[in-house]
């Protein structure tokens, strides 16, 4: 699912059907061109694809990315069409349903209101991979580093974004043969896998943010001790006071019975 906390200018750019291409190629045709349109790294726009709308497929024993995936209600939904995928987001948004995520690149319409003119361009694989691909342009040019660009791509949250960076680096790191990480299409080259990642440090700015939410953590983490201390401390209390007061009963009534 497309980030929300950062925003990032996009230019709308002619959406181009690909009518050659079968719907298990679409998404990844479309990753190949914007990548290089972009200057983003060979196969990580299509990796991010697999990562957010693949589904596995048993005719070309491969997981591809399906053009036609809506999530919702934290269930994915692979429609065997365009129309049928537009008429489950419309079923959707009829029950007051907000948060979707739709097409290739999961682009989430609530926090991307603005991305696409109308759902038929949502799900059109052209303008759904175009808006990802400057989407995710955009992030590299806040963070200096693609890693971290393509991991802030699903979320800011930090604990999200680095469970996503791992999930999407075994795909992109796989060899170009590996089950279920290339596309299936006879129609398409394989994709190649991308060169083992470097460690590439962040800009100022990303480090920054990772120093404030881990100083932020550490400060919740010691928040949660005194709390817990105090409770502690005042549970002995209690039952101290408990036991003088019990004791003091005790001895009262000792001393009633001897008289």
């Amino acid at each position: 699912m497309v980030g929300v906390s950062t925003a990032v200018a996009v230019l709308a750019l002619p959406a181009q059907a690909v009518p050659t291409v079968a719907n298990e190629g679409l998404c990844a045709a479309e990753a190949a061109t914007q990548e290089r349109l972009y200057g983003i790294p060979t196969a990580l726009l299509h990796s991010i694809s697999i990562v957010e709308s693949g589904r596995y497929d048993s005719q070309h024993k491969a997981v591809i990315a399906w053009p036609w995936t809506v999530m919702a209600e934290g269930q994915g939904r692979y429609l065997p069409s365009k129309a049928e995928a537009i008429a489950e987001v419309k079923r959707l948004k009829a029950r007051g349903v907000q948060n979707i995520d739709v097409g290739c690149m999961q682009v989430n319409l609530r926090h991307h209101p603005t991305a696409f003119a109308n759902l038929e361009e949502a799900f059109d694989p052209a303008a759904n991979v175009a808006y990802a691909a400057r989407f995710l342009k955009g992030l590299f040019g806040a963070t200096g580093h693609w890693p971290t660009a393509a991991s802030y791509y699903h979320s800011q949250t930090p604990h999200l974004a680095a469970a996503y960076r791992e999930r999407l680096m075994k795909v992109w790191n796989a060899p170009p043969n590996a089950a279920g990480t290339q596309v299936a299409s006879a129609r398409i080259k394989p994709v190649p896998s991308a060169p083992p990642l470097r460690q590439v440090p962040g800009n100022a700015r990303v480090e920054e943010l990772r120093k404030t939410w881990r100083e932020n953590a550490q400060a919740a983490r010691d928040e949660a001790s005194r709390i817990a201390e105090a409770y502690r401390k005042a549970r002995v209390a209690e039952y101290q006071l408990r036991r003088v007061k019990f004791q003091e009963a005790r001895n009262s009534l000792n001393t009633a019975n001897r008289y």
